[in-house]
């Protein structure tokens, strides 16, 4: 009688335990993987400027339809306008839907400050935020969004962001 009771106590605490492991390492190795993309991006972010001749292309592009008054457009696959004329370039990580692990979008600003969040824009130019009015200015943008900013090397950008509750 004394085994099956301790039989019936332990089983759960072993399916809990074994849970717990089986879920730590799945979260370490989708991490891991977040954190390679991390370090391949931020050179590759480092890399282009106006001088890429996608990046200027898409910023030319932007400059014109970002005064469209009946729908702007202010994101491009690699660009984010601004209404004063600043812009972020940009690389973006499509995470989980379910935030495990978290997205991660880089940033590098015409200002040459470092940005990111962990804010699921979801694929391709920002879907999420194209139909948004468009930001004046980077820190319009980063505040809206709740983007940091860092140091474009660390690991910082590693770390979960969350979008202001005004939204």
């Amino acid at each position: 009688m004394k085994k099956i009771a301790l039989g019936c106590l332990l089983t759960p605490i072993l399916v809990a335990i074994a849970l717990a492991v089986t879920l730590t390492a799945c979260y370490q190795t989708k991490a891991r993987g977040r954190a390679e993309w991390m370090r391949t991006a931020l050179p590759r972010l480092a890399a282009l400027s106006v001088t890429n001749d996608e990046i200027s292309t898409e910023l030319r592009e932007l400059r014109t339809a970002i005064r469209d008054p009946e729908r702007p457009a202010w994101t491009g696959d690699h660009v984010v306008l601004m209404t004063n004329g600043e812009y972020l370039i940009y690389l973006y990580r499509h995470g989980a839907n379910d935030s495990w692990p978290h997205h991660l979008f880089l940033a590098r600003g015409s200002d040459n400050r470092w940005f990111y969040s962990s804010y699921h824009f979801c694929n391709g130019s920002l879907g999420m935020i194209k139909a948004d009015e468009p930001a004046g200015s980077i820190d319009e943008f980063t505040t809206r969004y709740g983007i940091r900013k860092f140091d474009g090397k660390s690991d910082e950008c590693l770390k979960p962001t969350k979008r202001p509750k005004t939204q």
